[in-house]
């Protein structure tokens, strides 16, 4: 573990001591088991967190757990205030780790996709629910110290705060990613129906540029002094929608262009952008080294099923795109989606090997079952037509267990099929293939960059790296009888039964007979649409807001 920051030899003291507060990333491994990946993406969300709490007044410490590795529950003590983040697959990590927070006398706030979705039933496990984005906890803080906290706070999704991001937070926790992580925007106003970006936030908001720009120069400048990112400044734009606001994303263009340390940058962006040569040439331009497109799948019945509707122009041919956008230096990166429920084991490997074999085509970067997230409009049309496997728990929410009771093939081999995807990849596509398909594509670039070569091979070979994580313990990959973590099992002696279920039984979203658990009852859109519990969380918000 990390030790807090201290003071050093000749520096003044504090005239007072600080308290100590903690943010931890949540994470549960897809493997199942406790090993580190150092994976990018998600410490940004604890960066921010930790960004808007008064470091004038906390010792400010960040913690992720696919970075660190899992957090010691023998080391709870000493911390006042304690954040816990993370996705609705880590939601039973952030229980487990909020009873031994509770235990040891700390504040626990969380906050995250279930948080936001099901804030009272979230509730009953920690002191403080934030719905929303991160900008209520300047709020929050602000109520702990004055001891009038409230049990939830809302934010506006359709609204950022303006505040300053503290990138040392990353150097002074050990966190050191490649590249720089920003953000210019949050949210999309897209509608695919397998994504939670609608119901949790469901619309796009933009930063300041001025924010933006302090941001990138903070973030430069607090890297380490012969790191590559001091070196080299990359930044990875983890905007859920880079290109939902055209004119935005023009104008951050046009500061990456003409931003002199700025080597090059990255961003995700849906599939039409792909579409439009013009604008292509013109992100390469503006020192654009790659694009993380929302291709999903080459199966168009597939993208229907899920009104993924901004990927089904047939104006257009999506491996020419690709293609076109390579040849210009910009390396096209995405995620490939298979539907069990319409896609037999056969025919999921028959799309692998087709795209193993198109010389155009990338390997995706990752590939994901397609998982029904709790809260979003295929899982609340699956649940009431009796798709869903019974027993089904957040924890198989992880894009390898197959969560569905009706399904095109038999269990057995579309787990096999999973398993050896996701275990096992090279029975499936072979290495020596993946690595020629590499080679053409470096060659394709144009470029004699070797931080583009290495951008561009990592993501076709990140399906073999991701294999790396076996399971320590055999997997079904089906939901409702699938291994669990041994965070489950890493229990006190003197834990009580009420306590064992209130924080390490797994949250369950179906019953034995594929109907909605007991918990979920009052969240059915039969009591409340999706669009108006957001349209209600809004409501909400304005009010609070509103009262002096």
């Amino acid at each position: 573990m990390d030790s807090m920051p201290v003071r050093q030899p000749g520096e003044a003291a504090s005239p007072t001591a600080r308290r100590r507060a903690l943010v931890i990333c949540a994470h549960l491994r897809p493997g199942r088991d406790k090993r580190r990946s150092r994976y990018f993406m998600q410490p940004i969300s604890g960066l921010h967190i930790g960004s808007l709490i008064d470091q004038k007044k906390f010792e400010v410490r960040l913690h992720h757990e696919d970075w660190h590795g899992p957090f010691d529950p023998s080391d709870c003590s000493g911390y006042e205030l304690v954040f816990l983040s993370g996705l609705q697959v880590d939601f039973d990590r952030m229980r487990q780790l909020a009873f031994f927070f509770r235990r040891s006398g700390a504040t626990v706030v969380a906050g995250g996709s279930i948080c936001t979705l099901f804030p009272e039933f979230a509730a009953q496990f920690f002191d403080v629910v934030c719905v929303g984005g991160v900008d209520s906890v300047p709020t929050v803080v602000t109520d702990f110290l004055n001891g009038s906290l409230q049990s939830i706070y809302r934010s506006d999704p359709a609204k950022i705060s303006s505040y300053a991001i503290d990138y040392t937070l990353f150097s002074r926790s050990g966190i050191n990613p490649v590249v720089h992580l920003m953000e210019t925007s949050r949210g999309c106003s897209f509608k695919c129906t397998f994504c939670v970006i609608p119901a949790e936030i469901g619309s796009h908001a933009t930063y300041n540029l001025d924010i933006f720009s302090a941001g990138v120069k903070n973030a430069i400048s607090a890297s380490p002094p012969l790191s590559f990112r001091r070196l080299y400044p990359v930044l990875m734009l983890l905007d859920n929608n880079f290109s939902d606001d055209r004119a935005h994303m023009l104008r951050v263009c046009a500061y990456m262009r003409s931003h002199p340390k700025v080597r090059g940058w990255a961003a995700l962006v849906t599939q039409n952008v792909l579409h439009d040569r013009e604008l292509v040439r013109h992100l390469a331009n503006s020192k654009c080294m790659g694009l993380f497109a929302g291709l999903e799948s080459f199966d168009l019945e597939l993208l229907r099923r899920f009104k993924k509707t901004q990927n089904l122009s047939r104006r257009y041919n999506i491996v020419d795109d690709i293609a076109y956008a390579e040849c210009h230096g910009i390396a096209v990166t995405y995620g490939y989606l298979f539907d069990p429920c319409h896609q037999t084991a056969a025919d999921m490997e028959r799309q692998v090997r087709a795209i193993a074999r198109n010389p155009l085509v990338p390997m995706p970067v990752y590939l994901s079952v397609i998982a029904p997230l709790a809260g979003t409009e295929s899982f609340w049309e699956h649940l009431s037509s009796g798709k869903l496997a019974p027993n089904l728990r957040l924890r198989d929410l992880d894009g390898e267990t197959i969560a569905y009771a009706k399904l095109a093939d038999s269990p057995e081999a579309l787990a096999a099929f999973v398993e050896r995807m996701f275990r096992r990849p090279w029975t499936v596509v072979g290495r020596i293939g993946i690595l020629a398909k590499t080679v053409r594509r470096i060659a394709r670039s144009r470029s004699f960059n070797p931080v583009r070569w290495y951008f561009i091979a990592s993501a076709n070979l990140h399906c073999f790296v991701w294999s790396r994580g076996t399971p320590s313990q055999p997997r079904s990959y089906l939901a409702g009888s699938d291994t669990l973590d041994p965070h489950y099992f890493e229990r006190p002696d003197d834990l009580s039964e009420q306590d064992r279920v209130r924080y390490f039984d797994p949250v369950v979203l179906t019953d034995a007979a594929g109907g909605p658990s007991d918990w979920l009852k009052p969240y059915l859109p039969s009591s409340a649409s999706p669009k108006r519990r957001l349209a209600a969380t809004r409501n909400q918000f304005a009010m609070e807001q509103s009262v002096p």
